[in-house]
């Protein structure tokens, strides 16, 4: 499977998903993956590898490379304690009467190969691009707001960063795949 066909198809299983948890007669907009900002510099972020050192560049949280936690106040404070842990991503969608965050449920895989024979299998079929991703699992809301409550949303290109402005005043951050959260600006501009 071509990536930008997984992309795609992805994409349109989480957009499923978040309509399952639509109202009768609402619209969904915009929908995309967002994680909590780890607070590490673009070049740590993108520099960051599997079993790395402490003490690298953009690792363990040390020297210049990390920004200040800043907590939000007002609906960007609320947002922000919604949001999972930054190795986790949160599903953000844009609808015409509301912002929601929806969390991934838990769910036991049963299918798993138990055989060494089997997963080697396995793997050999996704390192080919021939195995199927694993479904999304359903989702869960963890939070919403009117829609509303919502003045602009900003996209930083190629860091990925989709910046939420409410009304209130208040702003949030959150690290987002940059190509839909350009989408996702586009579509919250053309719904506001």
């Amino acid at each position: 499977m071509r990536e930008g066909d997984l992309v795609t198809r992805l994409q349109e299983e989480l957009r499923l998903r978040v309509g399952e948890h639509l109202e009768a007669g609402e619209t969904l907009r915009a929908a995309l993956w967002v994680a909590r900002e780890s607070g590490l510099s673009t070049i740590a972020r993108i520099s960051r590898w599997q079993g790395a050192p402490e003490g690298l560049l953009g690792f363990g949280g040390a020297g210049a490379t990390m920004r200040s936690a800043r907590v939000p106040e007002g609906r960007a404070g609320e947002l922000h304690r919604h949001l999972p842990d930054p190795e986790t991503a949160g599903a953000l969608a844009l609808t015409d009467t509301r912002l929601l965050l929806l969390g991934a449920v838990a769910v036991p895989s049963d299918a798993r190969p138990v055989a060494l024979s089997d997963r080697l299998r396995l793997a050999g079929r996704r390192v080919l691009g021939r195995a199927e991703p694993d479904p999304l699992p359903p989702l869960t809301s963890r939070w919403e707001c009117p829609r509303t409550a919502l003045a602009a949303v900003g996209v930083s290109d190629p860091e990925g960063t989709l910046t939420l402005d409410f009304v209130d005043g208040s702003s949030l951050s959150v690290a987002a795949p940059a190509m839909l959260a350009v989408r996702f600006e586009e579509a919250a501009r053309r719904s506001g």
